[in-house]
């Protein structure tokens, strides 16, 4: 595949990535923005990354990796081993509670591991990789984390992609049993203390949960997920406002804004239409003809296509990044045009991505992320890796699996190695009892 604006964007952000690099022997870490809680207030940080999926150094070697699969960069190659190296050494070291979980603890390392094992065809760490996956993927003794960034619904995901079904139908059963089922549908309390209500959306709500119990159903043939996954789009259609086109970010806002009583709209993967458009778009694939759900779907995508064509890269809180900004809301249009035969959906985040490229690269000005009120991070799902990873999805969406949602992602080295060979000559020292 030629070179293209999209994978040289991504080549010129991973180089960065591997300037900053802070090594020691054969680790490596990265300083970056971040929000942390200081006593009970959260605060703006500048500090090393934790060793996740989300904000950690698993995403960023999972995004350097496929970078060196495109590029042939053996720099990049080097560099993903030392960050994968940093986040299995930090295992032990994270909390019991979130063991499982795939963007915020242990399961997302591993299956960051067998990804990144792939890219640069080292089988050593794709066996770590696989072996820690079904240590790591049980639900916890005291579970205190359901949604897809922190709990279940994401674990069920990863653990279907590396065919570990026994371990997803543990989690499923735990969402089955904690479900709050009201006349208006099913729903979580994903974010206990922090909601008005049961919370609406992709990483933190009913959606992603309703999306990873429908990917259940069709795995195990078990119907009761499904009805499960039903009654959890019922509970998001119940809160949809047609003259918003979005679902409500129900999040307890108070002493964050002056007027707190007002319906907030966000639009991320986290909250609003475009993880809810995702885990529609999962849904038609798995449920061709419903008309709810491909309704559903259309809306999602028409707000996101609005939201992408009035992006302005140098607006206040104009983010590139996963969670929240352009690259995850344009994930979204891309993973659509794919798999529904839209090119219309990838010209508008093809226009939006040339867009900040224009303005960000002859300007060499900071990549907008996603921390507010900090600069740049250079993780997965707040930073620069992810908007790296943004442009490599542009480069090759067919190649490189979204990020978003990790159903189909083993697919991504099938094609094998560009040109170099493999770096066998590696340094891979967290892996040397495998």
């Amino acid at each position: 595949m030629p070179e293209t604006p999209f994978l040289d964007t991504a080549a010129r952000i991973a180089r960065r990535l591997c300037r900053d690099a802070l090594w020691a022997g054969n680790e490596c870490n990265w300083l970056g923005w971040a929000v942390d809680v200081f006593g009970r207030n959260w605060s703006v940080v500048y500090k090393a990354q934790t060793p996740q999926l989300y904000d950690g150094t698993a995403g960023i070697a999972l995004f350097l990796a496929r970078a060196y699969h495109y590029t042939g960069e053996r720099r990049f190659a080097e560099t993903a081993v030392g960050a994968i190296n940093h986040s299995i050494a930090a295992q032990a070291d994270l909390p019991e509670e979130v063991r499982s979980s795939v963007y915020s603890g242990g399961l997302g390392i591993a299956w960051a591991a067998i990804e990144v094992g792939k890219a640069i065809g080292e089988e050593r760490i794709v066996a770590r990789g696989r072996r820690d996956a079904v240590k790591l993927g049980c639900v916890a003794e005291r579970p205190v984390w359901l949604d897809v960034i922190g709990g279940s619904a994401g674990s069920i995901q990863a653990l279907l992609d590396l065919n570990l079904v026994d371990l997803a139908r543990q989690h499923g059963e735990l969402l089955m049993r904690t479900a709050v089922k009201s006349a208006s549908g099913w729903s979580w309390d994903t974010m206990p203390g922090q909601t008005k209500q049961n919370v609406c959306g992709y990483g933190h709500g009913a959606g992603g949960i309703g999306c990873a119990l429908l990917e259940l159903s069709a795995v195990t043939g078990e119907k009761r997920f499904r009805q499960a996954a039903h009654e959890a789009f019922r509970y998001e259609r119940s809160h949809f406002n047609p003259e918003q086109h979005n679902w409500p970010d129900l999040r307890d806002m108070t002493g964050f804004m002056q007027q707190p009583q007002q319906p907030v709209y966000a639009m991320g993967w986290c909250h609003g239409a475009p993880g809810i458009g995702l885990s529609r778009l999962r849904a038609m694939q798995l449920l061709p003809g419903d008309a709810a759900i491909g309704a559903e779907l259309e809306e999602a995508l028409n707000t996101t296509v609005n939201a992408c064509r009035q992006w302005i890269p140098a607006a206040p809180g104009s983010g590139l990044c996963l969670c929240h900004g352009l690259g995850g809301n344009a994930d979204l249009l891309i993973a659509a045009s794919d798999a529904l035969g839209r090119p219309d959906l990838r010209r508008v985040a093809e226009d939006a991505a040339h867009m900040a490229i224009q303005q960000i690269v002859p300007n060499d000005m900071p990549w907008p992320c996603g921390v507010n009120g900090g600069g740049e991070s250079p993780n997965l799902m707040l930073g620069m890796a992810g908007i790296g990873h943004f442009f490599l999805r542009l480069h090759d969406s067919a190649g490189v699996p979204s990020v978003m949602l990790l159903n189909g992602a083993a697919t991504v080295t099938e094609r094998g190695l560009p040109g170099n060979a493999s770096p066998r000559s590696l340094t891979v020292a967290a892996l040397s009892d495998v």
